[in-house]
């Protein structure tokens, strides 16, 4: 969990952050569509992501990243760099789902998520995160 953004901007580090962070790094991990899929499943607990992409984001772009209180949203930043990699793989052929699993099963990752936004010695710069083809 880095202190800067995608696009440099300096960042806090929350929860909602990290969540939305290991998203993106699982579409970022590999090439997906190059080893055969043609629909990836990212499994989360988190109502925010799933909510967020299924539902709030066509809105929030619609009205120029505004919430209907009027307040503008918050991890932009990341918000944008999510959407662009669904809407790449889309490009691509392949589709994205998120899918909200009850938290009961999403201990490990949610412990590590809290984890991550409470570190102290995160580091600055935004890092790609990437494995290794076989």
């Amino acid at each position: 969990m880095e202190k800067k953004g995608p696009f440099g901007d300096d960042a806090l580090q929350t929860s909602n952050r990290a969540e939305l962070r290991a998203v993106i790094a699982a579409l970022r991990f590999r090439y997906w569509p190059g080893e055969g899929f043609s629909t990836l499943v990212v499994a989360t607990d988190s109502e925010y992501v799933v909510e967020g992409s299924t539902n709030w984001a066509k809105r929030w772009v619609e009205n120029g990243w505004v919430t209907r209180a009027g307040n503008g949203v918050q991890n932009r930043d990341l918000w944008e760099a999510l959407l662009g990699e669904v809407e790449r793989y889309h490009d691509e052929g392949m589709a994205v789902e998120l899918w909200r699993i009850p938290r009961e099963w999403n201990t490990v990752a949610d412990a590590a998520a809290k984890e991550a936004a409470a570190r102290e010695d995160a580091p600055s710069a935004w890092a790609e995160v990437m494995g290794v083809n076989i």
